[in-house]
């Protein structure tokens, strides 16, 4: 018995050591974003036979795979323009037909060049089942918001020379230039697993959630190679995005990057940055990278249950620097700290638990006390002022949100948050807090520009189903303009035979796909004129005088319904 109470003596004493303080990495710098510009030099490579990568043309890679008779594309860069760059690259290589396009996800710099490479082939399309969903969801349900703020992140709203790289590539070509999007809709679409034979290649793809919820991954298995798609490139993933995104699952992302270990690639070719060769090194790598995503998502599950709210685990969880050292976790993309507000958010949504931001008081409310703790307005100001001249440029700029709500549009304001902004911007190393900074410093000009960088063209709003279009109208309806409207009618498609009945009821839209009678307006025309229509692309009042769109019944409800849905 003395013998057992020594024991755990010995492991008590063992247990209870002082815990080591995690040592962080040191922090890139915007000389390091500078270097990194080195990990997109154009060139095509070849990463073994019959496999090529085309690096540097685009934010991301495409890449060719020379079949006997016939060639696979596994993404399709973002533009046409791009895509016919590469395309005659890859036909100099191998001029074969293309068989088959792998989309390993929905984002549009891998699906908006597809158009290109069909061209004369008529190929397949290869998706998982939910990719047609997203896409349609960008392009009509949130493309005025991803746009904009896409249009920050990327640095589409700077002049090129003001972007050096945007971590996972040199640039984002869609927006850009006057480039156009060739998009195509999947043709062959698996919800687990799906294997298949292209020119005697085989080929197996995998759902592999991660950067998407639609994302898979390509294996080969008679050359050993493994196409992860965005599961993985060279920089801390972006386990959140500031554009904006649906929840991205870590312990799923952690999950499929084990799938493809346990593989054992010799050869891998991501969608971004370069091609890797070496079973062990890959291995080594997908390891490290696996176990950054783990420790953020599983830390700020641990603090979360020690009370924290997110803006307090941000602060305080880093990557412990046997992973921050690596290359492929430097953050030229993605951040711990957002990413561990992306967990939070996902497993306990929008509530920090604290009482006090339960029901806040409204934002200008709590600007006006908050002036007058200072003082007045102008007091106010001069602090904001003052923190700026020390250098105090985050506090600054939180300063000016006050400001501005109770004196919006106030030049000297915007003209102190535009240098504050300025100003962060150029310190930072990340690229998409850095362009998101100068960018919204470039939008306070008067003379800017927005710009849409997802506008669809003609060719992308034909392809795009009629269901997901009328579907996207619910959520345009303004409410100050049809609260006091009850407007019953019917759409119905000439070319398509389908009808969809639609009620404008004081504020909610609500669609049908199926007759119901009782309409006060008949609608008759093709799906792709209502849709052009819809998206501005073709006028409503030049429609109905060339009989475009063919109406019966009341004339003032059908503009009454479109100018509900228009500010």
């Amino acid at each position: 018995m003395k013998y057992l109470i020594l024991s755990f003596s010995v492991l008590w004493t063992v247990g209870c050591s002082d815990p080591i303080p995690l040592e962080a990495t040191d922090s890139p710098t915007p000389e390091d974003l500078a270097s990194h510009s080195e990990e997109f030099r154009t060139e095509v490579i070849e990463v073994t036979e019959g496999v090529h990568v085309a690096v540097g043309f685009a934010l991301a890679n495409a890449i060719l795979v020379e079949g006997e008779n016939s060639n696979i594309i596994i993404d399709t860069t973002g533009t046409v323009e791009t895509a016919r760059e590469v395309k005659e690259i890859f036909d100099t290589i191998n001029s074969n037909p293309v068989e088959a396009i792998i989309y390993t996800h929905n984002h549009a710099d891998h699906t908006y060049g597809a158009t290109v490479f069909a061209e004369d082939s008529n190929p397949e399309i290869y998706a998982h089942s939910s990719t047609a969903e997203y896409l349609s969801r960008v392009i009509g349900i949130l493309r005025p918001i991803i746009s904009s703020r896409s249009n920050r992140m990327f640095g589409n709203a700077l002049p090129k020379e003001q972007v050096e790289n945007n971590g996972i590539g040199p640039f984002l070509e869609i927006g850009r230039d006057g480039r156009k999007p060739g998009l195509l809709y999947p043709t062959k679409t698996f919800t687990d697993k799906l294997k298949f034979e292209v020119g005697g290649i085989e080929v197996e793809l995998f759902h592999a959630p991660g950067e998407t919820n639609d994302q898979l991954f390509v294996w080969l298995p008679g050359k050993k190679a493994l196409f992860p798609g965005d599961n993985f490139y060279k920089t801390f993933p972006n386990l959140y995005t500031i554009r904006g995104t649906p929840y991205r699952d870590l312990a799923g992302w952690v999950n499929s990057i084990d799938m493809m270990r346990y593989l054992e690639p010799e050869f891998l070719v991501p969608s971004h940055t370069r091609p890797l060769e070496g079973k062990e090194k890959i291995n080594k790598l997908l390891t490290t990278y696996r176990d950054g995503i783990q420790f953020v998502h599983d830390q700020t599950v641990r603090l979360m249950n020690l009370g924290f709210g997110p803006d307090e685990i941000a602060e305080q969880l880093i990557l412990p620097k046997h992973l921050g050292d690596s290359p492929y976790l430097k953050e030229f993309y993605g951040s711990p700290a957002w990413s561990a507000k992306n967990v939070f958010s996902g497993y306990l949504g929008w509530f920090d638990g604290n009482p006090s931001t339960l029901k806040p008081l409204p934002k200008k409310e709590e600007a006006e006390n908050f002036i007058k703790l200072v003082g007045d307005w102008d007091d106010l100001f001069l602090i904001a002022e003052q923190s700026y001249i020390e250098g105090k440029f985050q506090w600054s700029l939180q300063l000016t949100d006050y400001l501005l709500r109770v004196r919006p549009a106030d030049e000297k304001t915007e003209l102190l948050r535009q240098s504050c902004l300025i100003a962060l911007g150029n310190k930072e190393s990340n690229p998409n807090s850095r362009y998101y900074y100068l960018s919204s410093a470039a939008q306070l000009d008067k003379d800017y520009q927005e710009s849409d960088i997802l506008l669809p063209d003609i060719e992308v709003i034909k392809k795009y189903p009629i269901e997901s279009m009328m579907d996207s109208l619910k959520v345009n309806v303004i409410p100050e303009k049809s609260i006091d409207k009850n407007i019953q009618l019917l759409f119905t498609f000439t070319d398509s035979s389908k009808v969809f009945s639609v009620f404008l009821r004081k504020g909610v839209l609500e669609v049908q796909p199926f007759l119901i009678s009782g309409s006060s307006v008949q609608v008759t025309s093709k799906e792709e004129d209502l849709k052009a229509i819809l998206s501005g692309i073709k006028s409503l009042p030049i429609s109905l005088v060339n009989g475009t769109l063919q109406i019966e019944g009341s004339r003032t409800d059908l503009l009454t319904f479109f100018t509900s849905l228009r500010n």
